[in-house]
């Protein structure tokens, strides 16, 4: 009767041996993150990054989240990023809250942006931004959103540059469900080959600039613009599918 007993106390200790170095290399390959962002700084490791507070960038230049590497997804997680600096009507306010320079799998979402001269700048492919809220008011703001990729569920407002200057958003690929309005110039500007749907741009101040301006061809789907001083909807070139948009 003994002998059963002794057999399983081998095999199990056998098979805890075996097992114990196949989870200690499946604890050795997790990913850490996402990282605690607490403060303005430079993002130089792939990963996820969430916010843990409201952060603000008191200089009149510069960035207060620059990236410098692809594949970064950042969560504001419901917080704000605020330009402090004052107006000084000179021009000097160059300051942007999050930006990445051709990189690409950039992601920024969930949260707050305030007074910076451009919102969120991720010019590289196949970057995502989404459920973003991007304001100007006391400082000129010339963009709001900048990105190619993904641009969805976002709300901007009172885009008011220096001069010619003042875009809601300038995307390229899909730019879906935001909501723009009291931009200078342009609500909404997209680029060659898109597809933009189900879009809000109302109140553009400045003739002749329009609510949703268009590079042809692209996919143009029941979007709504109405009330903008130069346009409501503007196709540049030929070959956009312009269908059940509302744009007297």
């Amino acid at each position: 009767m003994r002998r059963p007993a002794a057999v399983f106390t081998i095999a199990f200790a056998l098979g805890a041996m075996i097992l114990a170095p196949w989870c200690g290399a499946r604890a050795d390959t997790r990913e850490e993150g996402p990282f605690e962002i607490e403060k303005c700084r430079t993002i130089d490791k792939p990963g996820s990054y969430k916010l843990v507070n409201n952060l603000t960038f008191s200089a009149l230049s510069g960035t207060c989240r620059q990236i410098t590497v692809n594949l970064v997804t950042i969560d504001l997680d419901g917080f704000t990023i605020t330009e402090v600096s004052p107006n000084t009507g000179t021009g000097s306010n160059n300051a942007t809250a999050i930006a990445a320079v051709q990189l690409f799998g950039i992601t920024v979402r969930n949260g707050s942006i305030l007074d910076f001269n451009i919102g969120v700048d991720l010019d590289g492919n196949g970057s995502i931004v989404e459920g973003l809220r991007v304001f100007g008011g006391s400082v000129p703001v010339d963009f709001g959103i900048i990105a190619t990729g993904v641009v969805r569920g976002n709300t901007v407002g009172a885009v008011f540059g220096f001069g010619v200057m003042g875009t809601g958003i300038a995307a390229t690929g899909i730019v879906t469900g935001n909501y723009v309005t009291d931009s200078k110039i342009t609500g909404i500007e997209i680029g060659q080959g898109s597809t933009v749907i189900g879009n809000n741009v109302t109140n553009t101040n400045r003739n002749p600039g329009v609510g949703l301006l268009v590079s042809c061809p692209s996919n143009v789907t029941n979007n709504t613009a109405v009330d903008n001083a130069g346009g409501n909807l503007v196709l540049n070139g030929t070959g956009c599918n312009n269908t059940n948009n509302v744009a007297p």
